[in-house]
């Protein structure tokens, strides 16, 4: 009985012993939140150089250009310097046009929402600095970080033409997503106590495939997102 109670007494110290430096380590917590705004500028290739829309503006064409989009995002420490996050936005850019073939005037608009989610893994080069007259850490001017991000695109497309005393006027929504990918890097500054901002600029990579129909035709046209993203944001952090 001694020998298995000494044994069992053994056992549950070196499990201590074990899990006490791998728990001082892993410290799963919620990190920060943070809210923010970015000025995407996705390709849209075919938008902007294939599509309907060349024919806009007397010929002159029209494009859907970068836009400005109010982001949120959660970060989730796992161990130092390393942490996952969400991280999600909204972009949405229109152009419209009246146009007038064979004696019938219309006005066509295209308006075009975005909805990047992205799960983020991040790794922040915090070094606490010291100065010469006391072992308090000093806070850094500014933190670094990189990462990467798997995404997936929720798209929206709304197209309507109305004719001017004529029939055919048309109101047509389509809806679909697609996985695509982030590359991204960082720095933040602490303003006040657990308050910082945030200069974040990032990558995309991705495309979505979209339907194009006429009165006669139906075909796919694979869409672009690569374009680059930055902004700012006000992170407050919990540690």
């Amino acid at each position: 009985m001694k020998k298995r109670y000494f044994s069992l007494s053994f056992a549950t110290l070196a499990l201590g012993l074990f899990i006490q430096p791998l728990t001082s380590q892993a410290q799963v917590n919620l990190k920060s939140i943070s809210v923010g705004a970015s000025y995407w500028n996705p390709s849209l290739d075919y938008w902007n150089k294939r599509s309907f829309l060349v024919e806009y503006n007397g010929g002159q064409g029209a494009k859907l250009s970068g836009a400005v989009m109010p982001t949120a995002a959660l970060e989730i420490g796992l161990v130092k310097g390393l942490s996952i996050g969400g991280r999600v936005g909204y972009w949405s850019k229109a152009v419209s046009s009246a146009l007038s073939s064979g004696g019938i005037n219309r006005t066509e608009e295209l308006k075009l929402s975005i909805i990047p989610v992205s799960l983020d893994l991040k790794y922040t080069f915090a070094k606490p600095q010291t100065d010469g007259s006391s072992e308090t850490p000093k806070e850094p001017f500014l933190t670094p970080y990189i990462g990467v991000s798997v995404a997936r695109y929720f798209v929206n497309n709304d197209f309507s033409r109305q004719v001017t005393s004529n029939t055919g006027s048309v109101n047509e929504k389509q809806a679909g997503n697609s996985y695509g990918a982030q590359v991204f890097v960082g720095a933040e500054r602490k303003l006040v106590k657990k308050l910082y901002l945030a200069l974040d600029v990032r990558y995309h990579l991705g495309n979505y495939n979209q339907a194009v129909r006429t009165e006669t035709t139906s075909t796919t046209e694979k869409v672009s997102l690569n374009g680059i993203e930055a902004g700012l944001s006000a992170r407050f952090k919990f540690n």
